[in-house]
């Protein structure tokens, strides 16, 4: 008995516009850089509402905030996988990660900065 053959289907094209690294790159700094700029005036105006920064509600409100922008570029990256643009999407992790060794390198020189320093 003889098995007729099926052919797998052919793989699907690459995406007509796959996006830009760059772009995703320059989206992340921006979400986080506008961020916490929109979480600064927000911040500012609940502890007005609660009492300063004396307030437990105040203080937690303002650090769940300061999750927002990171928040955001996780969103960001979800929307432009879905929508077909990969490149995009590695771009925002890629700037993540840029942001993160950025940091990280600040970090580092503050460090030596102050090592030779004598607070006495």
């Amino acid at each position: 008995m003889a098995e007729t053959q099926i052919a797998p289907d052919p793989p699907a094209p690459p995406p007509a516009n796959p996006g830009s690294l760059g772009a995703g790159i320059a989206l992340a700094w921006a979400c986080l850089i506008g961020g916490y700029f929109a979480v600064g005036m927000v911040a500012s105006v609940i502890f007005r509402i609660f009492n300063g920064v004396n307030s437990d509600a105040g203080a937690l409100f303002a650090v769940l905030l300061c999750l927002f922008p990171w928040i955001a570029m996780v969103v960001l990256i979800v929307y432009f996988g879905k929508h077909n643009q990969p490149r995009t999407a590695l771009g925002v992790g890629v700037g993540i990660a840029s942001i993160i060794g950025v940091v990280l390198l600040l970090v580092a020189a503050c460090f030596g900065l102050l090592s030779n320093t004598n607070f006495h």
